[in-house]
């Protein structure tokens, strides 16, 4: 065997620090290089098989390659129409329930960066971060936390800021109640629940700091909640109150504790009947009477939209109804709440139980970027939605044209710039917190100097959301942010060192000297590294813009920009 053959030899399996950063790999354990680096090392074996870059591995293939051929193969299902409801498989592996998941992108990102450092599993900037006090207190009836002048300047904030993206509250009927409550000094009526809502959600978006006031607002709905259901009682108002909790705790509370109560209204809302359409007759179960089905839609489609991104994040299973009958609500003029629904059936597309390839996933992505919204908490779940998407495709291994991402970095500054709106004027949608965070996680893991440009005004927004609520949450989220562009700036530190050591090596700068002593400087050496200088265009500055990837192109048609 020739000494050109033996270099030629690899390792017939790599560890992960030597897979992921392209460096040779002798198999051992700990191998030559992390022993050399100080890497953690160790290796993935189920991942070692090699498939198509675009082929999606359904979960029913991967559950196959995991479990042992004692039994006869079954045959292979039916293709899921996209009206009918998947079939959930009795197990399904972590990394497909994750898919979705931004917190298990940023874990990826930073185990790729520094599989040592990298920051432990954990969602970061899901939300602005708590706003309660970990002591319970008593439960109050309204009249005796808020006085009824307090309560119409609530109310009004929440009619003006929450209710055009979320309306699922009946204007007059709610300011019908609270013109009488008042009026009526018993402990507790059943409407209560939805004016503490209410009322909890206009101090979330008119006061930075929480008052203690609100705090005693959110926990009388909670206790009047609570009553209801061990009573029994799945009213309107109920069911209006569970989902002003949800939506409280979605912008406020953790995530498991969001996820339980979006599953809980869920199983309240198909026990009282409310997924039901009109024209349904069931015998087991009787559907709410003399309600606006427009409210109806509204309230389903909020608990359907919520439940499903927070199991998205959470890498959970979320709540399916069967015979659900679900519309989009008609929304009159400033209203906005069909618009934010309307991504409903985008994001159901993207359930980690279908299958879906990457030429699917690039057809959602031109659909939602061809959608123009224009108020800001629509155009941050649009981007939501368009980051989850990259991700997907990012994880099959395939690419996307250049106008696909132009568009993709024009609608992260246009979120980016929306994030700073709302955290100016005090609206704290989830989106203002998470959504800047993801950008920084997706800007890093493009790596491009167009997306890189971008990394600036993405950690300048999160510094502003930051600076705007000042919570635990938000100030792990920038730290985190910081932390993983440190670990993406020494990573490239240690490639530039390899790199400028192997040009020192191979092409010295110092010049020889005339054998000759005639005192004139010999001819330069081929090893002289001003000598690959003279090589450079003069119409070239720099490799700032410099596409190698297109440069070294292996497929011929690429070369003509065509996307094939």
């Amino acid at each position: 065997m020739t000494s050109r053959s033996k270099r030629q030899r690899r390792s017939k399996i790599a560890c992960e620090p030597c897979r992921i950063r392209k460096r040779k790999c002798d198999g051992s354990h700990p191998c030559g290089t992390c022993s050399e680096f100080e890497y953690r090392c160790y290796y993935d074996v189920d991942s070692r098989k090699k498939r198509n870059k675009n082929d999606y591995v359904s979960p029913t293939r991967l559950l196959e390659t995991s479990q042992p051929d004692s039994t006869p193969e079954a045959p292979t299902p039916p293709a899921i129409l996209p009206q009918q409801v998947p079939t959930a498989p009795t197990c399904l592996p972590a990394q497909i329930l994750e898919s979705n998941s931004g917190a298990a992108f940023a874990r990826q990102l930073a185990l790729k960066f520094d599989p040592v450092n990298a920051p432990e599993p954990q969602i970061f900037a899901w939300n602005i971060g708590s706003r309660q006090s970990s002591d319970r207190v008593a439960a109050l009836p309204i009249i005796d936390i808020i006085s009824q002048h307090e309560m119409e300047a609530l109310a009004d904030v929440y009619f003006e800021k929450v209710d055009p993206y979320y309306g699922f509250i009946d204007r007059n009927s709610c300011y019908e109640h609270l013109n009488s409550r008042w009026s009526h000094p018993s402990p507790f009526e059943p409407y209560d629940v939805v004016l503490c809502g209410v009322a909890a959600m206009g101090y979330l978006f008119s006061a930075r700091k929480p008052l203690n006031a609100e705090h005693l607002l959110v926990e009388s709905a909670r206790s009047s909640l609570k009553r209801c259901c061990a009573f029994g009682i799945h009213s309107l108002a109920t069911i209006s109150g569970w989902t002003l909790r949800l939506s409280y705790l979605r912008l406020t509370g953790t995530p498991h504790v969001a996820w339980m109560s979006s599953c809980s209204l869920l199983h309240l809302m198909e026990a009282a009947g409310f997924h039901i359409g009109p024209s349904s007759k069931p015998l087991l179960i009787k559907p709410p009477q003399n309600i606006d089905h427009n409210i109806r839609r509204r309230l389903v489609g909020f608990a359907l939209y919520i439940n499903m991104w927070i199991s998205f994040d959470l890498g959970r299973s979320r709540v399916i109804l069967q015979g659900a009958c679900y519309t989009p609500p008609i929304s009159p003029e400033g209203d906005y709440t069909a618009e934010m629904l309307n991504l409903i059936p985008l994001s159901e597309s993207l359930d980690p139980h279908k299958p879906v390839d990457s030429s699917q996933l690039k057809a959602m992505l031109s659909n939602i970027l061809a959608s123009q919204r224009s108020r800001p908490p629509s155009v941050l779940s649009q981007c939501n939605l368009v980051l989850t998407i990259f991700r997907r495709i990012r994880a099959l291994n395939s690419n996307i044209c250049g106008d696909f991402m132009a568009q993709v970095l024009a609608l992260i500054t246009r979120a980016l710039a929306c994030a700073r709106e709302l955290a100016l004027h005090n609206s704290p949608w989830s989106h203002v917190a998470n959504v800047p965070f993801q950008i920084v996680c997706t800007l890093l893991a493009m790596d491009s100097p167009e997306s890189l440009a971008l990394l600036d005004d993405a950690m300048e927004t999160l510094k502003n959301v930051t600076d705007a609520y000042n919570t635990d949450m938000m100030k792990e989220a920038y730290r985190t942010a910081g932390l993983l562009i440190l670990l993406q700036q020494k990573r490239k530190d240690h490639d530039s060192k390899h790199l400028s050591n192997l040009l020192g090596a191979h092409f010295s700068t110092a010049s020889e000297p005339n054998p000759n002593g005639d005192g004139s400087d010999h001819l330069q050496p081929v090893h002289d590294s001003s000598y690959l200088d003279a090589l450079l265009p003069d119409d070239l500055p720099s490799f700032g813009n410099f596409d190698f990837t297109q440069f070294f192109v292996a497929d011929p048609s690429d070369s003509f920009g065509l996307d094939i």
